[in-house]
């Protein structure tokens, strides 16, 4: 059965796939609905968590497909990474490196949650 998941997410993988639902997820849908939710838009509303939890949806299950073969690609050049980040935002970027597939499923399950939430919300407004 895990190989049947990997080869079906391996087939739809596509990194900038990921890159616009990752940008959807976390970037524009939290402004975009509470914008139209100020706007009181509702169907717009739906439409929008709609896409968010399509995008959601994809950017855990590619969270999922890395994290069961994931190697971390600094493992045992610890001191070699430590002499090379000079500053606070060299570390967040090599610390995401290093949890990137836990990230993606982090993102992808949060993101997910909120648009259940607002679709629960909002599925019965008519304005």
């Amino acid at each position: 059965m895990l190989d049947q998941f990997q080869t079906a997410v391996a087939s739809v993988y596509n990194g900038w796939v990921l890159f616009g639902c990752l940008i959807f997820a976390a970037g524009i849908f939290p402004s975009l609905s509470m914008k139209l939710t100020d706007m009181r838009k509702f169907r717009l509303v739906r439409f929008a968590c709609l896409l968010g939890l399509i995008a959601s949806a994809y950017v855990f299950l590619v969270g999922v497909h890395q994290a069961i073969d994931w190697v971390n690609p600094f493992a045992g050049k610890e001191a070699d990474v430590a002499k090379t980040v000079h500053n606070v935002k060299g570390g967040i970027i090599v610390l995401l490196i290093v949890v990137w597939p836990y990230f993606l499923m982090l993102v992808g399950g949060l993101i997910g949650h909120l648009c259940i939430r607002d679709l629960r919300r909002y599925w019965t407004y008519t304005v």
